[in-house]
């Protein structure tokens, strides 16, 4: 049963950003797990898990992966590679300095990936693929305050 229940907090963390440990307790709970908050603080402290900034100032839970630990000082060298952000449609158009697309999408795909449609890089552009363009609207505020872009 533990192990059906880490495998299903960690697939939860991976769809949702969970902030709390209350929140992922529910989480499970809608999942038919029978889960005390002390049962759940156990279970995050053996998966390793580790708290990771957003972009409204909160935290969510993410595994420990040396990718995650990578994506804070990624953001701040790429912050000075963004040129342009700006949502067409459903789509984000992300103009950097030219080299710089695939890592900048890379990135971002580590940080947001579960959030979007897709995204597809070249030199110095990419593209980030919403649902909808209000989800377009909202994700664009999001990368300028992420990247701390002004227009």
């Amino acid at each position: 049963m533990k192990q059906k229940r880490h495998q299903k907090i960690l697939k939860i963390i991976a769809e949702k950003d969970v902030k709390t440990q209350e929140g992922l307790t529910d989480e499970l709970k809608a999942c038919g797990f029978l889960v005390t908050q002390a049962t759940v603080s156990r279970d995050i402290k053996e998966l390793g898990l580790i708290k990771l900034p957003l972009a409204d100032g909160s935290y969510k839970y993410a595994v420990t992966k040396e990718e995650n630990h990578e994506i804070a000082e990624h953001i701040m060298i790429f912050s000075k590679s963004i040129i342009n952000i700006q949502a067409a449609m459903h789509t984000i158009v992300v103009k950097v300095r030219s080299g710089m697309a695939n890592a900048v999408a890379a990135s971002l795909d580590n940080l947001i990936g579960h959030e979007v449609v897709g995204t597809i890089a070249g030199d110095d552009t990419f593209l980030i693929i919403m649902e909808n363009p209000q989800a377009a609207e909202e994700m664009t505020a999001r990368l300028r305050k992420i990247f701390s872009w002004k227009e």
